[in-house]
């Protein structure tokens, strides 16, 4: 589902706070009937109890984005119950709320059958809150375990900070009777204004009273079951209206009735609101008179004799000047619709949500009566658009995929920053002072630019036998290339134009750039305006009203990055002979696989030759900010970069600034001191040169690098090898002081990989600090054990899937493409690094497919079939054919030099015929595979591909020298289809 910010109303109207609550019995099953019905109403609060829900169900797929939802789903470990309990407590963002976590680790152990969340609201007055408290107590709960929750809330909200607050939820105490405190007659189904009392006299009924008398506070939900008891509180000191709902969101439970509050709330906030920005409408924009205008302006002689800075300005003035001609104006708006919103649904919304704020305002009856009326057509209209939008999404998957990558993404959670955000010591609920306390953050991981730097000037050239490259020109056709290959989904850097601009004029404006960039070139200079970069908080983990849990995006204007993608096709094929072997991030022809590869390919071996690999995986901090700039010009200089295009990098890494943007909100401009540009395309190829001499630190062991992510690993014999390995990282913590690069020690750790009983133990210290050794580790996605039994890794792999998010699609092709894009591609990453040996793997990973196909065909046709008939149904390769496919097709890209890793290929051993007569027909092994000690010798991946190709596909028909990668790709592929339908 697409989801945006709903339709929210003046702010002024809002004189009361609507909380609804109900016990649901699970919402796993009724997820999208949740989402429809909360997307119909308009409560400030919503409080669920027994939610049943796992934390692989995301809030965005049952809730609008209209409200932060805080969750406690329940500790299937702690309880020891794998089903039921779990609260929810969703808040409109506009009130700015946080969660506060009651209990401390102590707490918790005396708790942990109790499902508690408690969110703050700000209230208007200074320093106070409103305080909403949700919970849920299972049945037959000890006394003492009520007594520790009210004892605990009643210390809190015993805190003069605390203005109103509002306790909620399904206490499960059958024993008391909750009566009207005006009279003790027989319970009434009333929804009038209640206060309401507790009477018997069990062990419960004190500590309910005791925590209302404490605080003042009076229970006042009225609505009985139908069993005539009360299970669900709703505690406060303030006066409440409740009544029971007439149009719940679920159906309801006939033991826990659902019922709304509303409550007088003079003290609240204004809802934060986003900042509206204008900005130009390109989607409405005359493309033909900007060509025009463009195409007929003489660029030669406006820009000839301007220095680049000032041509760069002048540009952006000209184009501006055309583009308010031609394009129209247009202001963001502060609220939107899901994407299957037809203008009749949204009007329909837009009354409905009218009436809801009269009768807020005023409390007529005849308003609620027209909301209602407006909500009910609004259920039946959004149905109808939804089915009708997930019907175009379907039918456009093979025309326009992007949509339907639109709505998946769209079902998953959103990195929405809270209203009220802290940084160390600092709180604030002010937009411009977060985006601050972001820079203020992100800037502090900057190293200081050194004082040298301002004098730093290129190396003297006396001698050209090490310049590799001193200038760069760029034809108009490059240019026109690239400007046609860019992206025009993405949005606007800080300049305001978006790629969709240049695409649409890529014709008439490569000539100007072609001027400008060869200008740039010349001069040696990165223009100012293109170093300024607009920077994106992303939560990472934990709290996210924690500034430190965020990490930068950084966002570059389109030019810049045209800019860098120019020079970068010219210089990478030269420096690319540069780098050594073992680097595998950011270069052509390597990737985490190669890497992977290499690395498994040795171990499975010494393991099977009785030997002992010890490892160390290193953690630098910030390795990608905390570049010296210095440092960084010097090392570009020693890769034989020299002249004008030195001086272009100096002015291209040097002086750069961002700032942070939220919400149409930005912090001022901070200076970035050092590290490689984030976001950029140049960035990552200048941090694998700077670190590209890190592999002299390594005398008697060998490294594997993936950009900043470095392994070094030995064979150890004997505790005198076990002593050069420590030599070597000796070095390397020189090496990091050296270049000014910080390791996280405590982030670092070693792992020993061997079947031996005699292991050789050793203490390895990194920057002299002892590092910890672990028996398991996640290696580029790959999690390793040290006995190399991979089982760890698949056990991770095979953890099930879901289908929710795909509930209202009707076709199998639909679920297929779902099935091969999201989930396969897992199951299939890296695969010959972990391709299971023994048949209890395969069987298990099978079941994967095997559990998606039946679930798929039960969903589209309401019966079931066996797998082997839904795999020739559906045409549809097993796990383990598609295992064998990739494993050809990893060995067919070494074989032909497509990967560029002198290390696979030289691991290749072919068979030699003894007769030198040439053979019309195959009857030999084409790889030499040796004999193996032992199972792990059997698995390492290079071997096992070889061994697999040899009994697979060692036919007339397929060679992996001769034919192209289609043909080769085709020839196994029907291979394998055909041995599968006959064994089927």
């Amino acid at each position: 589902m697409q989801i945006y910010v709903l339709f929210m109303s003046n702010s002024n109207h809002r004189n009361n706070l609507t909380i609804y609550y109900q016990n649901c019995r699970g919402i796993r099953t009724k997820l999208h009937t949740l989402y429809i019905n909360i997307l119909s109403n308009n409560y400030d609060v919503i409080i669920l109890t027994e939610t049943w829900l796992i934390p692989d169900i995301n809030n965005s797929e049952f809730i609008d984005q209209r409200y932060l939802t805080y969750r406690c789903d329940r500790d299937r470990t702690a309880t020891d119950k794998q089903d039921g309990g779990g609260v929810l407590v969703a808040v409109l963002r506009g009130l700015r709320p946080s969660v506060f976590n009651l209990l401390t680790p102590n707490n918790n152990l005396q708790l942990n059958h109790i499902e508690h969340i408690l969110v703050e609201v700000p209230s208007a007055r200074s320093g106070k809150k409103h305080v909403i408290s949700a919970a849920y107590i299972p049945p037959r709960i000890p006394p003492e375990t009520y007594g520790k929750h009210f004892d605990l809330l009643n210390d809190y909200l015993n805190n003069s900070n605390v203005d109103n607050f509002f306790v909620v939820g399904d206490y499960n105490m059958p024993d008391i009777a909750w009566v009207p405190v005006s009279s003790h007659n027989t319970p009434s189904q009333s929804s009038q204004c209640t206060s309401m009392t507790a009477l018997g006299s069990g062990c419960l009924h004190p500590q309910v009273m005791n925590f209302m008398a404490a605080l003042n506070a009076t229970q006042y939900n009225c609505i009985y079951n139908t069993s005539g008891k009360i299970l669900d509180l709703l505690i406060s000191n303030v006066a409440l209206t409740v009544r029971a709902s007439a149009d719940p969101l679920l159906p309801p439970d006939l033991h826990h009735p659902p019922f709304i509050s509303v409550v007088n709330m003079h003290q609240m906030y204004e809802p934060m609101k986003k900042r509206p920005r204008t900005k130009y409408n390109f989607y409405k924009a005359d493309f033909d008179s900007i060509n025009l205008k463009i195409e007929n302006y003489d660029w030669s002689g406006l820009l000839a004799g301007l220095p680049s800075e000032q041509c760069v300005d002048t540009f952006y003035n000209t184009i501006d000047n055309i583009i308010k001609q031609h394009a129209p104006l247009s202001t963001s708006r502060t609220n939107g619709f899901p994407v299957w919103f037809s203008h009749s649904l949204i009007t329909t919304c837009k009354n409905k949500q009218r009436f809801w704020i009269k009768w807020k305002k005023f409390g007529n009856q005849c308003d609620y009566e027209k909301f209602s009326r407006y909500r009910s057509v609004f259920k039946k209209k959004c149905r109808e658009c939804y089915d009708k939008y997930m019907r175009s999404v379907e039918d456009g998957i093979t025309k326009n995929v992007k949509h339907f990558w639109t709505y998946i993404s769209n079902r998953k959670s959103k990195s929405e920053i809270p209203a009220t955000m802290h940084f160390l010591n600092h709180t604030s609920n002010d937009p411009e002072t977060i985006c601050g306390m972001f820079s203020d953050f992100f800037q502090s991981v900057f190293e200081p630019a050194t004082s040298s730097l301002q004098q730093w000037q290129p190396p003297s050239e006396t001698s050209d036998q090490d310049i590799l490259l001193s200038n760069l020109y760029f034809s108009e056709s490059e240019i026109l290339k690239e400007l046609k290959n860019l992206d025009p989904s993405k949005g606007a850097g800080p300049d305001g134009l978006p790629p969709q601009f240049f695409v649409a004029t890529a014709t008439s404006i490569c000539k100007p750039l072609h001027i400008i960039y060869n200008k740039c070139m010349s001069e040696g200079v990165f223009p100012k305006v293109w170093k300024l970069a607009n920077i994106t908080p992303i939560h990472k983990n934990e709290s996210k009203g924690d500034v430190a849990n965020y990490r930068p995006i950084s966002i570059l204007s389109t030019l810049s990055k045209l800019f860098e993608r120019l020079v970068h096709n010219q210089i990478y094929p030269i420096l690319h002979k540069t780098i050594i072997e073992e680097q595998h991030g950011f270069v052509k022809q390597r990737s985490t696989v190669t890497n992977l590869l290499i690395f498994t390919n040795m171990l499975f071996e010494k393991v099977d030759d009785g030997a002992q690999v010890d490892v160390i995986y290193t953690d630098f901090k910030k390795a990608f900010d905390r570049v010296d700039h210095e440092i960084l010009l010097n090392k570009i200089a020693f890769n034989g970069i020299r002249g004008n295009l030195l001086r272009w990098f100096a002015s291209y890494i040097l002086n750069r600034s961002q700032k942070v943007v939220i919400n149409g909100y930005h912090s001022k401009i901070a200076a970035v001191t050092s590290g490689v540009p984030q976001g950029s395309i140049l960035g990552p190829l200048l941090f694998i040169l700077f670190i590209n001499d890190i592999k002299e630190c390594f005398h008697s062991s060998k490294i594997l690098l993936y950009a900043d992510d470095l392994k070094a690993y030995s064979t150890i014999r004997n505790i005198e090898d076990a002593i050069s390995f420590q030599k070597d990282l000796d070095r390397l913590s020189i090496y990091c002081k050296k270049n000014k690069l910080q390791l996280s020690v405590n982030k670092c750790h070693y792992i020993s990989f061997t079947k031996k009983k005699n292991v050789t133990h050793f203490n390895y210290q990194l920057c002299n600090t002892p590092l910890n050794k672990v028996s398991d580790v996640r290696d580029l996605g790959i999690q390793l054990d040290s006995k190399l039994q991979l089982n760890i890794h698949i056990d991770n792999i095979i953890k099930g899937f879901v289908m929710r998010s795909t509930i209202d699609f009707r076709r199998p092709g639909t679920y297929i493409y779902l099935f091969n894009t999201l989930i396969r591609t897992q199951l299939e990453y890296a695969v010959p690094t972990w391709n299971p040996y023994y048949k209890k793997y395969v069987e298990e990973v099978e079941r994967v497919q095997n559990k998606f196909l039946r679930a798929m065909h039960f969903r589209c046709h309401k019966k079931y079939c066996p797998h082997d008939l839904l795999l020739t149904k559906y045409k549809i390769m097993s796990l383990e054919n598609r295992r064998k496919y990739l494993e050809a097709m990893i060995l067919y890209k070494i074989v032909n030099n497509k990967l560029d890793c002198i290390d696979l290929t030289s691991s290749l051993c072919y068979s030699v015929p003894r007769s030198a007569q040439v053979r019309s027909v195959r009857n030999s092994s084409l790889f030499s595979v040796k004999t193996c000690r032992t199972n792990s010798g059997l698995r390492a991946p290079i071997h096992r591909m070889m061994r697999s190709f040899n009994d697979n596909f060692n036919v007339k028909n397929i060679d992996i020298y001769s034919d192209s990668m289609n043909k080769f790709k085709k020839a196994i592929t029907e291979k394998l289809s055909r041995e599968e339908r006959s064994f089927n």
